[in-house]
């Protein structure tokens, strides 16, 4: 029998892997909290020096005797919404006459702070002074976090093909739990920064291999169901993440509180089996049986008692990627494909970190922000089989575009009164990142032929990932252009690259309701236009290579799934 065949007999999403599927999304809700919690961990509150001499001194204005006092040594702030200077202090000499000391025109950057602690309380910038010459220190933080997850692609997934998806998902959940952690206790920027970068490699390592071990088990129909739902696991993330952060106002105990409970996560490796296609591929057919006969009796079904009679996977040789440079037409393509990965990516993350730069209640900024992405995803269900693959990202990305540029017009026009407009303009943006993000997977998957799949799709992923390490300094921005302008900024660059990226993408082929393209004479036959296909609705022949990565087994062995972001 071929193994979706077993499945097939096994029932393809029965109670065995839908309580396995569970159990493997709960780590995810730890990923998207690890993401949204630098939001506050990280978040940069007004703040201006303290006042020479002044130890008691704080940021809010306790009585007209301080206000005098911080009046005279703080330079009142040229553009923004704070009424003093963030990062200078007057100089102080003595008069020769009177005997005492007063203050000149002159300033220089000071060295002590108060800080406006009501929207954050105590954070890692507030405890660490990671303002003024060193306020890029929290992007290099947060760019760490997608450096870590960039090298995990290239460092955790391979190995996964080896010596096991279980084994590597373990590693991942122990780097995880300690990174995590350890984060609580960090006291300096290296260390900071260290950590960051384990963190995010442990997510690759979780996120890819239990996302392989869930998959691998469902049945051909139920992947695109399978490849969906995780992106709400990871997505309620967010909503943890903001109020846990909303009660906890102190770092270290917000940090402690979301990082915790991993712990539990070392049970996994009594409770998760290895991957039965993965432990064919290695011949380990008594391991794999024992698995599936297992699901079998938890699904009350009865399977064959010579499950692997044949050739139980297909096979079909790879080529390499330079394969590609044969074809003009797929070069194109490739270029097309790899600029829409790393804009999603630089869209999604950016927009998420830059919630804190919107204006309004941080808090609430980012409750909306993880609804509109529950939105973003239940859309993607109902239309990807309707409209098409194309049309949904081109749409996604050029609707979420200019809803992302729209925001300079509120600032130019607006007088300061329509911040809520730049904010809802902001949010919407991001919903339709979101829904392409989550498209762009199985669409590009569908554009290259079966021989080179593999290959372009493990460099769309790398493109992604350099995206997201790029979209901490773009969402920072502000803290370098003050004032409005400086947060419509990040959101003009991202919606122009994704306005740009959309349109582009109105070169490439529709996919839906054609067969997947073998060879690359195959690939260079689709067309711009909609064509069909007498086969089957979303047909999809599957790779051979065995060895494949995740995110092509959760595309490919099936006719319709849509693979997680």
């Amino acid at each position: 029998m071929k193994y979706d065949d077993i499945l097939k007999d096994l029932g393809e999403f029965g109670t065995y892997q839908k309580r396995l599927y569970v159990l493997l999304c709960i780590p995810m809700v730890s990923l998207g909290i690890q993401i949204m919690i630098t939001v506050f961990t990280l978040g940069v509150p007004d703040h201006r020096c303290a006042v020479p001499g002044l130890d008691n001194d704080t940021y809010p204005i306790q009585r007209e005797q301080h206000a005098r006092a911080v009046n005279a040594a703080i330079p009142i702030a040229d553009k923004g919404t704070q009424l003093y200077s963030s990062c200078h202090v007057y100089d102080v000499i003595n008069n020769s006459k009177t005997g005492g000391e007063e203050y000149t025109n002159s300033t220089h950057t000071c060295n002590r702070l108060v800080y406006d602690e009501e929207t954050f309380g105590s954070n890692i910038v507030t405890r660490f002074d990671w303002v003024c010459d060193v306020k890029m220190y929290k992007s290099h933080v947060q760019m760490m976090f997608m450096l870590g997850s960039l090298v995990g692609c290239a460092v955790i997934a391979p190995p996964a093909d080896f010596i096991g998806r279980k084994k590597m998902f373990m590693v991942g959940v122990l780097f995880h739990i300690v990174a995590s952690i350890s984060i609580s206790f960090a006291t300096s920027f290296a260390v900071f920064a260290f950590l960051m970068f384990f963190n995010g490699m442990s997510s690759t390592a979780i996120w890819m291999n239990g996302f392989v071990v869930g998959v691998e088990l469902v049945g051909p129909s139920k992947r695109r169901w399978a490849g969906i739902i995780v992106e709400f696991f990871w997505s309620s993330g967010y909503f943890i993440a903001v109020a846990a952060a909303y009660f906890i106002r102190d770092w270290q105990h917000l940090q402690l509180v979301v990082s915790a409970p991993t712990v539990l996560f070392l049970a996994y490796y009594w409770f998760i089996p290895e991957s039965p296609r993965w432990l064919i591929t290695k011949r380990k057919y008594e391991m794999a049986e024992t698995i599936l006969r297992h699901a079998a009796k938890v699904n009350k079904v009865t399977l064959t008692s010579d499950l692997f009679s044949g050739n139980v996977l297909d096979s079909t040789k790879s080529e390499s990627i330079w394969k590609i440079f044969t074809s003009l037409t797929l070069v194109a393509r490739c270029v097309i494909v790899f600029l829409n990965w790393l804009v999603c990516s630089l869209g999604y993350y950016g927009l998420g970190l830059n919630v804190a730069n919107l204006g309004g209640s941080v808090y609430i900024n980012g409750l909306v922000a993880g609804g509109t992405e529950f939105v973003s995803y239940i859309v993607c269900i109902l239309l990807l089989d309707r409209i098409g693959r194309k049309s949904l990202h081109c749409a996604s990305m050029i609707l979420g575009g200019i809803c992302c540029t729209a925001t300079i017009l509120p600032v130019l026009y607006g007088s300061g009164g329509l911040t809520w407009l730049t904010i809802t303009l902001a949010l919407v943006g991001r919903a339709f990142v979101s829904a392409s993000f989550a498209v762009i997977w199985l669409y590009s998957s569908e554009l290259f032929p079966t021989v080179i799949r593999n290959s372009v799709m493990g460099v769309a992923n790398i493109c992604g990932r350099l995206g997201g390490v790029i979209s901490p300094y773009i969402a920072n921005l502000a803290m370098v252009i003050p004032g409005d302008f400086g947060r419509a900024v990040p959101l003009i660059i991202f919606g122009v690259s994704m306005v740009g990226a959309g349109l582009l993408a109105l070169l490439l082929p529709e996919t839906l309701n054609r067969e997947l393209p073998e060879s690359i004479e195959d690939a260079e036959k689709m067309r711009s236009t909609k064509q069909t296909s007498d086969a089957s609705h979303d047909a999809c022949v599957r790779p051979g290579n065995e060895e494949e990565t995740f995110h092509l087994r959760a595309i490919c062995d099936s006719d319709s799934d849509v693979p997680s972001a």
